[in-house]
């Protein structure tokens, strides 16, 4: 408990990073005025920044929706147990996994656990609030618990901010409860208001900061997020003077004579808009440097997309990415199904996170091409393969087109029968 105490001690940062984090992914983060850019100064600039801010949109939905998107296409399990089917498909692990990979983006942890409702169904629950695993001191590398701090405002004490506060031991399957607290430290020096035994959480973890809090994409991305929205902001506020030439008046000048063919007395000019072009292009390297950071595919950010070979390799990183997050998300799964599986009463079963078709798809079709190209699969094996992928492409409409592909003849076909060379 002491080793949790001291971590305890900076929660309240750790509480604000990870709202912040939850509040880009939703699309709802608003920059506080002199937050990322200097504070507007008299009514007019805060009005315009108030116009700003609701022309620019936080990137962090966009982010979320195409890296879950990529690593969740669909669950799948083994078995043969009826029952348990019905009651797997009544559960829908496929929006369990859609969650369960956000929460891994956006803190850093993802967890779950098996539980018996009132009714006396049981089912399968996600553990949400800022989640800190805690580590077995003499292991660093074992996690032994799990730490679910929750604030809210009280009421009953003018609205001020309590905190409710669960603690999971994984080894002996307790959880130990606190609610009403005015600091998630005390938990080290009050008993807790209730134990739950029976609960053992599942959880898997992106990855650890040197002391011990979570860590993920999105809140390592944070400044990159602030940064390109600080560069929409200054880019909205120029567009929005450069709309339109800004007249000079000299200080002789008759304001009052000013209308429609009507001479100006005095001297009087216009400021012309200024150039707008450095600006665009600075957020847009932005917006390249954030895409390449969390390897997204091309142009998903609405920049100059990458071209040949770059772009292979952005798709190829994305998928690299998704890959290792399926897989996470997969392993987190097959331990809740199996917590299931044993609470109903039947045996464990295999489980799989399957990829969005289109990728797989992708995939697949650059597999086989490459290996007809080498020379590794006859045509009509590659063609049989890829077929499945092309639902317009009928079995009749197939053995036509082989047919016409095997009638022909290459070049170097001819130069072999001839006895040349090849080309």
């Amino acid at each position: 408990m002491g080793v949790m105490q001291a971590r305890l001690a900076n929660l309240a940062a750790e509480l604000k990073a990870v709202e912040e984090a939850r509040e880009w992914a939703a699309g709802s983060w608003t920059p506080a005025p002199g937050e990322i850019l200097p504070p507007p100064a008299g009514n007019e600039a805060t009005a315009a920044w108030q116009r700003a801010l609701r022309r620019v949109a936080a990137l962090g939905p966009r982010v979320v929706t195409a890296i879950v998107s990529g690593v969740v296409g669909g669950v799948t399990w083994g078995g043969e147990f009826r029952r348990l089917d019905r009651t797997l498909e009544a559960l829908d692990l496929t929006k369990l996994a859609r969650a369960l990979t956000e929460d891994l983006l956006v803190q850093g942890v993802a967890a779950g656990y098996v539980y018996e409702r009132e009714d006396g169904q049981v089912r399968i629950g996600r553990i949400t609030g800022y989640l800190q695993p805690v580590l077995d001191p003499q292991d660093a590398d074992v996690i032994v618990g799990l730490l679910q701090v929750q604030s809210r405002s009280d009421a009953r004490a003018k609205w001020a901010i309590r905190y409710w506060v669960r603690y999971w031991d994984i080894y002996t399957a307790i959880v130990q409860e606190w609610d009403g607290l005015d600091s998630p430290v005390s938990i080290g020096t009050r008993p807790p208001a209730r134990e739950l035994p029976g609960l053992t959480p599942r959880l898997r973890v992106w990855g650890l900061e040197h002391d011990g809090s979570p860590q993920s994409l999105l809140l390592w991305a944070l400044p990159m997020l602030r940064d390109i929205m600080a560069s929409e902001l200054m880019l909205a506020r120029a567009e929005e003077l450069a709309g339109y030439p800004v007249p000079i008046f000299g200080p002789d000048t008759d304001i009052q004579t000013i209308g429609p063919g009507l001479p100006v007395r005095g001297q009087f000019a216009w400021a012309q808009p200024g150039n707008l072009a450095e600006l665009r292009e600075q957020l847009r390297y932005k917006l390249e440097r954030l895409r390449d950071a969390l390897s997204l595919p091309g142009a998903i950010l609405g920049a100059s997309p990458p071209s040949g070979e770059a772009l292979r390799e952005a798709n190829l990183r994305f998928r690299q990415l998704t890959g290792l997050i399926r897989s996470i998300v997969e392993g987190l799964l097959t331990e809740l199904v199996a917590d299931y599986a044993r609470a109903v009463g039947v045996e464990p079963v295999p489980v799989a996170v399957l990829p969005p078709r289109d990728l797989e798809t992708s995939d697949r079709i650059q597999v086989v091409a490459a290996l007809y190209r080498d020379g590794l699969v006859p045509l009509r094996v590659a063609a049989r393969e890829i077929q499945p992928y092309l639902p317009t492409w009928s079995d009749e409409e197939l053995e036509e087109w082989l047919q016409r592909q095997e009638s022909i003849v290459t070049p170097s076909q001819v130069a072999s029968l001839l006895g040349g060379g090849g080309e």
